[in-house]
């Protein structure tokens, strides 16, 4: 699978210069991991919502609650095995 991850990495690169300059702004870890939650649950639910539309325009029906915990299992995939576990699990077609 050939990907283009330029516009995605631009993307990555803003959200991580904002969320930096946001936690600046305190150095209590609960705040700042409420921060981050918070902030990673605006990528969650883009991702989501993207997911769902995708899904539609190829003539399937997936609900938007179902593409956002995909989403959040595709994370956990990227987390435990990196990048390359992840496109191995869309691959697979799971």
């Amino acid at each position: 699978m050939t990907m283009n991850i330029d516009l995605p990495r631009h993307a990555s690169d803003k959200v991580t210069r904002a969320l930096k300059d946001v936690l600046q702004l305190t150095n209590d870890p609960g705040e700042r991991l409420r921060i981050c939650l918070l902030a990673s649950g605006v990528c969650v639910g883009g991702a989501g919502q993207a997911l769902a539309q995708s899904a539609k325009r190829d003539g399937e029906h997936v609900s938007e609650l179902d593409a956002k915990l995909e989403i959040v299992k595709l994370l956990g995939i990227l987390v435990s095995q990196g990048a390359d576990g992840v496109w191995k699990y869309l691959e697979e077609g799971k």
